[in-house]
């Protein structure tokens, strides 16, 4: 968590100054859905690497972001929400001396990453009541995945556990990228000072992996990921309207 600090200290430095000069704060908490596609499997000697990507997610998520007001329908937004995701890595492997009844095996191992993400962009007030606004919402988002890994600690034993399957397992440390960029955009609904809102999230990058490293040897490994978030938030004006500063 150490390596966290310098980013949430940028962050909040930048929320502050933007703050000072927004017409309201939104805090709020979602639900992250991720799906993880990826074309690459690696073959190394008697194994394959992939990533398994058909199981479903609801990853929690804090948000927060202010708002300022560049014309009459147009606003600006900047924001920070955290989330953590993972990935979920496996091999499969097969042995010329093995029984016919035992024709491949697999194991899956992985590892963890937390997200912070920083989306500055623009929200476009379609609605405009004065208890019910809806807004549609554009943003480029750097995102920040400091990772969590968790080796696995395990000796050698028996045709399930080899130190070639260990290894495997363990290099899914190399795959993921430590910065890259997405894209969102998505939908949000305020009453009164309650909102919903849905976003869609994928990333510019043609992939977020380092590759995948064994032994010394890289291999090519492309991933990618796409999430929709759905969360409920809270809006605090910072800065009364003119009419109501005046009486």
């Amino acid at each position: 968590m150490g390596k966290l600090k310098p980013i949430w200290i940028a962050c909040l430095v930048l929320f502050a100054s933007q703050a000072v000069f927004s017409q309201s704060l939104k805090v709020g908490f979602g639900l992250v859905d991720e799906r993880r596609w990826s074309a690459s499997q690696i073959q190394m000697d008697t194994l394959v690497g992939y990533e398994q990507t058909n199981f479903s997610t609801a990853y929690p998520m804090p948000f927060v972001s202010v708002q300022y007001p560049i014309s009459n329908k147009w606003l600006f937004n900047l924001g920070v929400q955290y989330y953590v995701s993972s990935i979920a890595f496996a091999v499969e492997y097969t042995s010329e001396t093995w029984p016919d009844y035992f024709p491949s095996m697999g194991k899956g191992w992985g590892t963890v990453m937390r997200n912070i993400e920083v989306p500055i962009g623009l929200s476009y007030r379609i609605i405009g009541l004065e208890k019910l606004k809806v807004y549609l919402d554009l943003n480029a988002s750097p995102v920040f995945a400091i990772q969590d890994f968790r080796k696995l600690e395990l000796e050698p034993q028996g045709l399930d556990w080899t130190q070639e399957v260990i290894d495997a397992l363990n290099a899914a440390e190399t795959i993921p990228k430590s910065f890259y960029m997405n894209y969102q955009y998505g939908i949000s609904v305020e009453y009164k000072r309650i909102g919903l809102t849905f976003i869609r999230s994928a990333n510019m990058n043609r992939s977020i992996s380092n590759g995948y490293t064994l032994y010394g040897q890289e291999y090519n490994y492309m991933r990618r990921t796409q999430t929709n978030r759905l969360g409920i938030y809270y809006s605090f004006g910072l800065k009364k309207d003119k009419e109501k500063s005046i009486n």
